[in-house]
């Protein structure tokens, strides 16, 4: 496995730890008192927004990735290489 494509699947599972991680905080938020829990949820809902950044960004990342690599490959399987 590549460099690449180990930073990707490690990039892969931090997502879905994360993604674990708020659910849990979320049952958890459901046991607290009304005052508490506006807050609580509230901060939730800024940890879902950065996660949400997060992916947008590792999306933009493994794309850009891609297509460097396809760049590259092109290159490399282009004229006088045979």
């Amino acid at each position: 496995m590549n460099t690449n494509s180990e930073y990707i699947a490690k990039m892969d599972a931090q997502l879905k730890k994360w993604d674990a991680d708020v659910d849990e905080l979320r049952a958890q938020g459901k046991q607290i008192n009304a005052d508490a829990r506006a807050t609580y949820f509230g901060r939730i809902k800024e940890l879902r927004a950065s996660r949400d950044a997060a992916q947008k960004t590792f999306q933009a990342v493994r794309c850009a990735s891609e297509v460097a690599g396809a760049q590259m490959q092109a290159g490399m399987e282009g004229p006088g290489t045979r």
